[in-house]
């Protein structure tokens, strides 16, 4: 847990990076969240593919971290759904899967986009070194420009929100 430990120090390391979780398996989900959360991020959770999709009709997240095993459902329509919203909103959302399942037979999904594969069980450290490699990598390739900082000071200016 060197990471953790490392990362202990700056809890706020994922401040308001608001990252959407996919997984069956409920023990996955909550290890995540808590995880993630005690680093600041804002996380939401979904049990199935038609739930994450439901929820993209709102949000739009910064990074999602999915399982690709989801008996009766292909998560293909969610890589792409979510695809479309980063171009829609111009932005790159980064994808993590996690599987038990070996790398060989990912391939298929390599070619829609996914940006990094974690085999279960997942230690900490490797998730959250991982998401924090997808994150930075974002910020190097998009940097922000003076449109999102004036955006982000409308939002922020609004009455009941507070100066960032």
């Amino acid at each position: 847990m060197d990471v953790i430990r490392k990362f202990s120090a700056h809890l706020g390391i994922l401040k308001d990076v608001q990252i959407l979780v996919v997984d069956n398996d409920y023990d996955s989900r909550y290890l995540y969240s808590i995880l993630l959360e005690e680093l600041g991020a804002k996380v939401t959770s979904a049990s199935s593919i038609e739930q994450a999709l439901s929820l993209l009709d709102w949000l739009v997240p910064d990074m999602m971290i999915s399982e690709i095993n989801f008996k009766g459902e292909r998560v293909d329509p969610l890589m792409q759904r979510l695809k479309y919203l980063a171009i829609a909103n111009g932005k790159s959302i980064p994808i993590l899967v996690t599987s038990t399942c070996p790398t060989k037979s990912l391939d298929q999904y390599m070619q829609v986009g996914v940006e990094a594969y974690l085999l279960k069980p997942i230690y900490p450290d490797d998730l959250v070194f991982n998401i924090w490699s997808l994150l930075l990598q974002v910020k190097i390739s998009h940097p922000p420009t003076i449109q999102d900082w004036s955006a982000k000071q409308t939002i922020d200016q609004k009455p009941g929100n507070e100066l960032a």
